[in-house]
């Protein structure tokens, strides 16, 4: 495996991604090489997800965020030290990225997250998002959906994360399908999967809904979206719990949910943010492979209850 082509891999690219090979095959890993992945929001939980998604050797990796660490910040931080307090947390970020896996081209853009436009996202195959408002969160969502890229939004609070993802219109992938562990014959099919944007999914009017089969967490974000949205500030320990939850049927249960979410806004936890981070990491290597599941569109993970639920978007 001597060719640099695009189509092939080297024969150190080979041993270095041996592990990956024997999980998802030649053809993905290749697939990943090719691809190139924009990170916003590198929180502790996205630390997670860019060590995932770097060991698995994608072509590169772009950064967007202009935090300055604080040592809030260190806690669940896979790429920060204390040194790294008072300076910029992306570019505090790159040089343990790089040591993961220096075949993987790392990138700082020093842009506000309202610089982002369609001649950025359209670079990028996939899109991850954390650390922002439901509001700018959407309007990348919508620049990707409009470029036709893959779109992650994924937060943790505590002892609870999740991620939301939009692969657009209509996803295709390509699933085998075996009876046995050691088949005859591995027969492949094409499944196709449709996706709705995040501002579609959380403006869900819940007076249609059961709200007994709801995910608690689904329902804590769509109040607090819904609440940005018409108030036009992020919901903070200062908001009036009451009001949020007045025009919302059958929300009383979910008080003290709200409590604890709006409590933990800020707050990471290391183990949920490897789990989760896990968990999307793995996603984004299918995304981009084409050739598992997906989850469509929602997963929600509770570290009280070791719970974790999906939701899809028949909702």
């Amino acid at each position: 495996m001597q060719s640099t082509s695009e189509n092939k891999l080297t024969d150190y690219e080979a041993a270095l991604y041996d592990r990956g090979i024997r999980l998802w095959g030649v053809d993905a890993q290749i697939k990943l090489r090719q691809s190139k992945v924009l990170f916003i929001g590198i929180n502790g939980l996205m630390s997670e997800i860019i060590k995932n998604v770097v060991l698995a050797g994608v072509d590169s990796i772009a950064l967007i965020d202009n935090h300055i660490v604080t040592y809030s910040d260190l806690s669940a931080h896979l790429f920060l030290t204390t040194s790294s307090v008072g300076k910029k947390r992306s570019d505090e970020s790159v040089a343990s990225i790089v040591e993961l896996n220096p075949l993987v081209n790392v990138q700082v853009l020093d842009k506000d997250i309202n610089d982002i436009d369609s001649e950025l996202v359209k670079e990028y195959t996939v899109i991850c998002m954390s650390d922002h408002s439901f509001n700018s969160t959407v309007k990348i969502n919508n620049l990707a959906r409009l470029n036709q890229k893959y779109f992650i939004s994924t937060m943790s609070f505590g002892m609870n994360g999740y991620f939301f993802s939009d692969l657009g219109a209509e996803f295709t992938y390509i699933l085998k399908n075996t009876d046995d562990k050691q088949p005859d014959q591995v027969h492949f099919k094409e499944i196709s999967s449709h996706f709705q944007p995040l501002n579609q999914v959380l403006q869900f009017k819940w007076s249609n809904f059961h709200a007994t089969r709801t995910p608690t967490l689904l329902f804590i974000l769509s109040i607090l979206y819904q609440h940005e949205s018409s108030h036009l500030k992020l919901v903070d320990k200062s908001t009036d719990i009451d009001q949020l939850l007045n025009s919302i049927p059958n929300s009383e249960k979910y008080r003290d949910f709200l409590k604890l979410i709006i409590k933990n806004l800020n707050s990471e936890l290391a183990p949920v943010c490897a789990i989760v981070g896990g968990i999307v990491g793995s996603e984004i290597i299918k995304i981009i492979s084409k050739n598992n599941d997906v989850i469509n569109n929602f997963f929600f993970y509770d570290g009280t209850k070791g719970l974790v639920e999906t939701v899809t978007n028949d909702i």
